[in-house]
Parts: structure tokens; sequence; C-alpha cells
């Protein structure tokens, strides 16, 4: 069959459709780019914001209407969504299968039925069951089993070392829609990471909930393998030109981490640390379980310990209880934590969490906007201040390709180049001019200038 697939959401939900095209094509289907030929429409969800969510409902509404016009296809919807609606997704809309996150290595047969005209769902078991040791075990195998060409780039690739997530933070449904925390095998991590820098990605994110969280101990006695343990097992693999990680908790960030990126040539001295808030009362009912003093502290050590290290943060507006003070904390936290840039976002309760169920939604919209606004504001100056920082650098880049916003700039490059994009080690975004044929290549460039968002770079000075 021909199929269309469209992901939404994080890191860890588009390595999910990687390994589900690597599945769908070795069952012999047909991947399509565009839902009018596909004889399958497929939604990786996200359950994280109202917001993506929203978006999912568009989708469904538009195939809705053109079944109704006729058209002969089915639907699909994978991931997060599909684990917390279940069943109602069949019932609100013209949906034909529904797998959950834990359960895409049964999306092929999932296709075989709806096409037979049979229920096709699959959920995980709720956190109250026991864990599906065999469906654990599959799910492993979908990761052995994948195939390096189906990363969307040929130098980069994203590699899980966990799956689920046991911090419970009340404004989060992940617990809940992809389960209790799990950590790979250090040898499996090892053999998938090896034979993606063998096929030439040699640039490697390291996902998790909490990426940090990692702890592998074989069953009974030995030794356990932290997430340190595991970065400078996999720093020596031979082609190994970057290796990244993303996304970290505070409470599990401790020195043994900062060592190693310190003292490993090729790990990346960047942190994506999400700090929701810079107040205490926020950070208590987010059930963040660190303080204020104790985020602080993570910044100051990672900055004492690694040199040049970017940090990168995530903020929550308008969460219940949130007061003018609490919003002036986070303010005064991102221009103390000096962030690289920061992802704020508005305040929307996720049914089922204990915020949700819990906590009023007590702060108006327009509030929440204001905030937002403000916030976006004050990370611009920290970002600014950054980025100003760098100029006169001579950094390396990873070049993605030509800017995809080159054609609405005044500049013109010289005959034979065009504007490209690349990043850094510190994961800044840098333009610079020069031939297509460097895509995908490493170079030096020298920063010349700098915005909020991008530096400005020259190649060859």
């Amino acid at each position: 069959m021909k199929i269309f697939l469209e992901t939404m959401g994080c890191q860890m939900n588009r390595l999910d459709s990687e390994l589900v095209v690597s599945a769908l094509r070795a069952a012999g289907h047909e991947m399509v780019d565009d839902s009018r030929q596909a004889q399958v429409v497929l939604f990786n969800t996200c359950s994280v914001r109202r917001q993506a969510e929203n978006k999912v409902y568009s989708r469904l509404g538009a195939e809705a209407q053109r079944k109704a016009a006729g058209k002969q296809f089915f639907v699909g919807v994978l991931g997060c969504m599909a684990q917390r609606e279940g069943a109602d997704l069949m019932k609100k809309y013209p949906v034909d299968l529904v797998c959950a996150p834990g359960q895409l290595d049964a999306l092929p047969r999932l296709i075989e039925q709806a096409a037979a005209g049979q229920a096709a769902m699959k959920l995980d078991p709720s956190r109250k069951e026991p864990r599906d040791r065999a469906a654990d075990e599959r799910l492993e195998q979908l990761d052995l089993g994948r195939d390096p060409a189906a990363t969307p780039s040929p130098v980069q690739a994203y590699v899980r070392v966990s799956r689920g997530c046991d911090k419970f933070c009340s404004y989060c449904v992940v617990p809940f829609v992809r389960g209790g925390e799990i950590s790979r095998h250090p040898a499996n991590i090892l053999d998938e990471t090896r034979r993606l820098v063998d096929a030439g990605r040699s640039e490697i994110t390291l996902l998790g909930q909490t990426v940090n969280s990692y702890r592998w101990r074989p069953a009974g006695e030995g030794a356990m393998t932290t997430f340190a343990d595991l970065l400078a097992l996999l720093s020596p693999i031979a082609g190994l030109r970057r290796l990244r990680f993303v996304t970290s908790h505070p409470i599990d960030f401790g020195d043994d981490i900062l060592h190693a990126m310190r003292d490993l040539p090729n790990l990346c001295r960047y942190i994506h640390v999400p700090a929701q808030s810079g107040s205490d009362a926020m950070l208590r009912a987010m059930n963040r379980k660190y303080t204020r003093a104790q985020y602080d502290d993570l910044a100051d050590r990672a900055r004492a310990i690694v040199p040049g290290v970017v940090l990168a943060g995530d903020f929550i507006v308008g969460f219940p209880g949130e007061t003018d003070a609490d919003h002036a904390a986070s303010q005064d936290l991102i221009r103390r934590s000096g962030y690289k840039n920061s992802f704020i976002f508005k305040y929307s309760p996720r049914p089922g969490t204990a915020a949700a169920k819990t906590l009023k939604d007590d702060v108006p919209t327009h509030v929440k906007r204001a905030r937002n606004a403000d916030l976006l504001a004050v990370q611009a100056e920290v970002s600014l201040t950054h980025h100003q920082s760098c100029i006169g650098q001579t950094v390396e880049v990873l070049v993605e390709g030509p800017s995809p916003r080159a054609n609405k700039q005044p500049h013109r490059p010289a005959a034979g180049e065009v504007q490209l994009i690349g990043r850094t080690r510190g994961d800044h975004i840098v333009v610079f001019d020069g031939p297509p044929s460097l895509t995908h290549q490493y170079i030096d460039v020298t920063i010349t200038g700098a915005t909020a968002l991008t530096l400005f770079a020259k190649k060859g000075i």
C-alpha cells in the first residue's frame, strides 16, 4: 500500500516515525509525500499541549471531508494522542486504526486488519497494570531493526536511550501516555549507534524523556551503568564527530555528566535543561522536585566545570496560581542563566494530569498571553547578548543546506553561492554564503554578526 505519514511533536516522535517507516518498508509498503496519493494516512501525534492536539483534530476533520466526498482510504492515529484517547478517536472521527507509542511494532499488522475491515487498535497497558515485558522486547527489536536510510539526514540521527517517564510533573501527560521509565541495554545502544555512524551519521543525538535519568543494571547483581558511563562508552566510536543529548532533568544532572562534557572531545557542550519556572511556589505546584536555588547551582556548576557550555531552557507561563511575583522570578532566572534560547509556552490543562484534576486554571487568557510575550522579550534580550559574545570567534558548523529564508533576505550571495544554514556544537544557528556543495559538511566559519535568533558568518576568514 501507499502510505503517508505526518509527524507532530517532539524529537521522540520523529524517531518513532523513522522506526515506523523502516518497519512499513520492510513489510512491502511504499511511503509517499502527498496524502492525496495515499491508501493509508497516518498521524503520529503529541498530547503535551492542547495546541498540538487541536492540530490533529483539524487534520482528522479534513480527512473526514475527503472520505465523505467518496475517497477510499484508511486513517490511522499513532503516538501519545492515540494512547490518551483510544477508542474515542474511532467514535468521534473516521479513524480506522489506533496505535499507542509502545505498540508501534504492531503497525503493519494493524494496517492489514483495517484493510480487512477488522478492528485495528493496540493500546499500552495503564501504569496500574503489570508492565508488558514482551512488548518492551518487541519495541527494542524495532529500534535495533531500523534502516539508517530512514533518517531524514545523511549525517544526523537520533538514538533512544530510554522510554517513558517517572517524574510525574503535575502538568505533564507523558508518564501516562508513554508509560514508566525503562532504560535500554547499553550494548544495544552501542550497537545501534555504531551501525548509524558506519552508515555516515556522524552526529548522534541521544533521546529520553529525561535523558540524563538513564540507569541500567543487569538482572541480579552487577554494576550500574549511569548516563555518564553511557556517554563514555559511546564517545570512542570511530567516525562519531558529534554526540548530543536531550532533554535533561535538573535533579539528575550530576557532576559526573559535566565532567564527561568537559573531557570527551566529541560530546557537545550544550545542555537543554527545562526550568519551567523561576519561582519555588510554582516549582512545588508543578512537582518539579527541585528548588530555584538547586537550579541556579546546576547552572553555576555547569559553567564552572564545562568551559563555554551553552544552556537552553523551557518555561510555562500562567500555571495555576501564578502571581506577578512568580512571573518576575522567571524573568530573573532567564537573565541569570544566560540561556542561548528558551522554549516558552502558555499553560493549558492536560486531561488526566494532577494539575488538571486538582488545580483551577485561574490565570486569565489575556494574562497568559501578556506574560508569554514578556518572557519572549526577556529571552530575546538575553539571546542577543549571548550571540553578540560570539562575534569574532571561529567555530565549526555542520552545514544543513540552503537557508529556507534566503529568498526573503535583501542580501544576495556571489555567483555560484547561496545563503547556507548550519549549526555549531553549541546548537547555534549560523547563516553564511557558500556553494551548495558544502551541504552536510563540517566547515569552520568566523562569526561576524548576530541577532537574537541567528549568528552571521563568513567562511575562510
